[in-house]
């Protein structure tokens, strides 16, 4: 592989060829990268830590075998092997997206990039970059798609994975004019990346990669069995339906609001939100639904924004709109105004920390 730092190439093909790079010229994310892969030539361990976007991080131990397994999957099921890859990582390399990244960039010889992670990481690239492979959270991916002139360098890759959080519905409209195939992953760190993928341009599901199983428990969460798992069932917190060809995430069971009785699911009430701010033409935000004590309802339903995007939406007009698709218990019963959101390093939000 040949790992581009400061524009000039460096042929990397063992521990020797590390050594020959001053680090001193390296940006934070290339020197966790470079961690990563010394550990790959010295056939080491290598620990990852769960975002704890809804509870307390974990931390995860696999082996080489493992990270090439899984890498593998992936490899074979975008055909990414068919021809010359230029992988642009702008995810944090010490997590288990960017670091498996490195891992298929690793195994195809490909060419590689690192930038620092940032809202925007297409700010400084040409129309005619170089890259064929990248992968952002919706978070970015909104950004890029917001400015025309960063659509025009997006619109130069071949495949886009994205992930750390659903893509909302608006999101999914805007990625059907997208050049690039616009891969949305379902996974988690227990699973070392992900163990299924949606192309948002053609599909309206997710289908499992070859060698994963999964099933649902008797409160409807998805379970899965893989190499990864070793060959156990791991049990998630996602509310899926499974059919024949693949399966829909409905949302998470520990995203579900118990209302005065009624159950309201988190996910579901976001993505109407977010139909509301296609139709009105409104630049999406950052925001979530949660919850706050009520005397009455034990817990109302919430909808929570950041001070700087308060005026952006009339809750009065989104409660009308709302009330068409959604139960009167599903529609939430106030703004929260916030100063800013926490977030976790995978850029999700963390819920509970911003609550």
């Amino acid at each position: 592989m040949r790992l581009f730092i400061n524009h000039i190439a460096y042929k990397i093909e063992s521990l020797i060829d590390l050594n020959l790079i001053d680090k001193s010229l390296l940006n934070d994310n290339e020197k966790k990268a470079f961690s990563f892969i010394e550990k790959w030539f010295a056939n080491q361990d290598f620990n990852f830590q769960s975002s704890g976007s809804t509870g307390i991080p974990k931390q995860f131990r696999f082996t080489k075998e493992e990270i090439i397994w899984s890498a593998t999957q992936t490899i074979n099921y975008l055909n990414l092997n068919q021809e010359k890859q230029h992988f642009y990582i702008c995810l944090d390399t010490s997590l288990v997206a960017g670091a498996m990244l490195l891992a298929r960039a690793i195994l195809l010889q490909a060419d590689i990039t690192i930038v620092n992670p940032s809202g925007n990481p297409f700010a400084t690239l040409t129309q005619n970059h170089m890259y064929t492979f990248c992968s952002l959270v919706p978070l970015q991916l909104q950004q890029i798609v917001n400015n025309d002139y960063e659509k025009k360098v997006l619109n130069q890759f071949k495949n886009i994975l994205l992930g750390g959080a659903p893509a909302s519905n608006s999101l999914i409209l805007t990625s059907a004019d997208l050049k690039p195939n616009i891969w949305a992953t379902y996974g988690m760190t227990e699973t070392l990346s992900h163990i299924a993928l949606r192309n948002l341009k053609t599909e309206s599901y997710f289908k499992l990669l070859p060698n994963n199983e999964i099933a649902l428990s008797q409160e409807n969460t998805l379970k899965i069995k893989n190499k990864i798992t070793k060959n156990q069932w791991l049990q998630t917190n996602d509310l899926v339906e499974i059919t024949t060809n693949g399966f829909s995430v409905l949302g998470r069971i520990d995203f579900v609001i118990n209302s005065g009785g009624f159950k309201v699911n988190a996910l579901k009430v976001e993505d109407e939100i977010s139909n509301y701010f296609t139709e009105q033409n409104i630049l999406p935000f950052p925001y979530f639904i949660g919850s706050l004590p009520d005397e009455l309802l034990g817990e109302k339903v919430v909808l929570f924004i950041e001070k700087q995007n308060k005026d952006s939406v009339n809750f009065v007009d989104l409660k009308l709109y709302l009330s068409k698709t959604l139960k009167h218990y599903e529609i939430p019963k106030q703004v929260q105004v916030v100063d800013e959101f926490y977030y976790t390093p995978s850029q999700k939000i963390d819920r509970n920390k911003s609550k």
